[in-house]
């Protein structure tokens, strides 16, 4: 159900910036916050900026979303905080992937590739999905909830 709601959740995101909605500009990458600019230029440096928007709505919180020509798409806080990581047509890089959650994966899910991160706003919980299907979740401490 979660899946379901994860890639609702990016095409309602992506169909907002379809429709022009008022509270959906798009912007210059150098108008994303440094930190998103630093996180796609250092764990995507091979990939082109295709497009960045910004969500001005109050409970978007002053989001910016980016798309690179692999279509991977990443969404930021205000801050330049990675919220969201899509990467369903490729894989989220390994070395993007918190260093325990990536141990836990190495143990449990050996091969496996990080197609999809989110991390919750109100906690810092991570949901990670793999190519297989598998949906798991983690504390914003990293620990695995069973």
């Amino acid at each position: 159900m979660k899946k379901i709601l994860f890639a609702l959740m990016a095409m309602v995101m992506m169909a907002g910036t379809a429709l022009a909605d008022d509270n959906i500009v798009d912007i210059p990458f150098n108008k994303v916050p440094d930190l998103g600019q630093r996180i796609v230029k250092s764990y995507f440096p091979s990939n082109q900026v295709v497009k960045a928007v910004k969500n001005k709505s109050k409970n978007m919180n002053n989001r910016t979303c980016v798309l690179l020509d692999n279509e991977a798409t990443i969404e930021f806080d205000k801050d330049g905080h990675w919220m969201i990581v899509d990467c369903r047509k490729a894989s989220v890089p390994m070395r993007m992937v918190p260093g325990k959650i990536q141990m836990i994966l190495s143990k449990s899910h050996p091969g496996a590739d990080v197609v999809y991160m989110g991390r919750e706003i109100k906690n810092g919980d991570i949901t990670i999905l793999l190519n297989d299907g598998t949906e798991l979740h983690f504390t914003n401490e990293h620990t695995l909830i069973q």
